[in-house]
């Protein structure tokens, strides 16, 4: 789906992305009535997504561009004080805080040679069913993996092979190059090495991505993998990612952490008909140790364990989105993404159950899961969810079938069943207030291009 507009000859722009609408309705997401009342929120946000590729078909300068990033609707610079009195809207988000009218997300060069492919500058990445690496640039998603990167990818076998191998390396931590007014010098960038192996035959698909994470000045290594497998045969289908996290890590010149940690997704599923396709997924994260380090609460553990999701990968509605889970909470991330939809799976096993319907003009979505806190065994809650989705208008021209443009709309309603565990990890220690459990609709409608 993409617009593409001649430049001159062999020389093209092409334009891809979404104009996203989305309300919602959100109850109850303490899992507590506060002063007798249940917490409400309700309000809308939009974000314009903006894909681009500039060049000719083996030299390209790729970007994407979030414009208006999930900026609420209304006026809320100052608050209620003087709404009446509003005419403007402000780029803010659920706090308050304001938004760039423009974000520059991705900007990197991409060139087809003889020898292979290579891209340099700030690039997307993702594999697999994304758990670990997600690009998040679905119509749901909110986040997205991007890495300041040079990347050289070929196929080993020959051009008409479906094995394909990629060598990469990241820049992750580069810090102020020269720190005016500092004595000390100190070169504590860290880098990945990573190395990627994927076979793709369009109905088999498999391979292994791994980094390894160093920062030489406190002698720290870590080592990601993560194994995917994904088949379609006949109407069978199958797929699984399972990451680990191992290594070594030294915060504190008096510190070091071992790093442990393993999560995992198997799904697998059956089309009964065009009409029916009914999937079963089940999901694990290791919890974390009696000594975890942690950014926030505990910075002199001495392991890590809990492994966490990727935060776009999100298997319920409320479950490990609104609540349950783990909060992004780095400082880059204030904002929207530490107060809402900010969570993602950590500490848990989970089991979810879905069911794809198939009609004329639309598809819904009924969904089951179910969760335990993988440390302690503890059942966290169930949830049922329910979807229904439709693209009220598709196009496609004749001359030039590529072109595709979309009005999507979609339902989504879930209610979450919490337990007294659940309710002990939200809100530790919290006594004398009523319990309540909470409830989403989420409303959404797309121009996809």
């Amino acid at each position: 789906m993409f617009i593409q507009v001649l430049i001159f000859v062999g020389f093209h722009l092409d334009l891809e992305g979404y104009l996203r609408t989305r309300g919602k309705v959100l109850g109850n997401i303490s899992l507590v009535e506060m002063q007798g009342l249940d917490p409400l929120f309700n309000y809308a946000d939009s974000r314009l997504m903006l894909k681009t590729s500039l060049g000719t078909d083996n030299l390209k300068l790729n970007g994407r561009f979030d414009l208006a990033d999930n900026v609420v609707w209304g006026y809320n610079v100052k608050g209620a004080s003087d709404s009446p009195l509003a005419e403007n809207i402000s780029f803010n988000d659920v706090v308050g805080q304001e938004i760039p009218p423009l974000r520059i997300r991705r900007l990197y060069i991409q060139g087809l040679t003889k020898f292979g492919l290579f891209m340099l500058g700030f690039v997307p990445s993702h594999w697999g069913l994304g758990i670990s690496v997600n690009s998040g640039d679905g119509i749901y998603d909110d986040f997205g993996d991007t890495f300041a990167r040079a990347l050289f990818a070929t196929k080993p076998l020959g051009a008409d092979s479906n094995l394909l191998t990629a060598v990469f390396i990241n820049k992750t931590v580069e810090g102020a190059v020269v720190q005016e007014g500092s004595s000390d010098i100190l070169d504590a960038d860290t880098d990945d090495f990573g190395l990627a192996v994927l076979y793709d035959a369009k109905k088999i698909k498999g391979g292994a991505y791994t980094t390894m994470r160093t920062q030489y000045v406190s002698n720290s290594r870590a080592f990601l993998i993560s194994v995917y497998s994904e088949i379609e045969s006949g109407s069978l289908y199958f797929a699984e990612e399972f990451a680990g996290l191992f290594g070594s890590f030294t915060p504190y010149k008096d510190q070091t952490l071992n790093v442990n940690s393993f999560g995992g997704v198997v799904r697998a599923g059956y089309r009964i008909s065009e009409m029916f396709f009914p999937i079963l997924e089940f999901g694990y994260a290791s919890p974390p140790g009696d000594d975890e380090f942690d950014f926030d609460t505990n910075r002199r553990g001495k392991q890590f364990r809990g492994f966490t999701f990727d935060p776009n990968y999100r298997p319920a509605l409320i479950l490990f989105q609104f609540v349950g889970g783990k909060k992004l909470s780095q400082p880059w991330q204030k904002g929207f993404t530490n107060v809402l939809e900010s969570r993602r799976v950590w500490s848990a096993g989970y089991g979810k159950f879905s069911l794809n319907i198939k009609a004329q003009n639309f598809v819904i979505v009924p969904a089951f899961i179910s969760a335990i806190d993988s440390k302690s065994g503890s059942f966290l809650g169930f949830e049922p969810d329910i979807e229904v989705r439709n693209y009220l208008l598709k196009e496609k021209r004749e001359k030039d079938p590529e072109l595709n443009h979309s009005l999507f709309v979609s339902l989504r309603i879930g209610y979450l069943f919490a337990t007294e565990k659940l309710r002990e990890l939200e809100r530790p220690g919290e006594v004398g207030v009523q319990k309540s459990n909470p409830f989403a609709l989420i409303g959404t409608i797309a121009y996809q291009f």
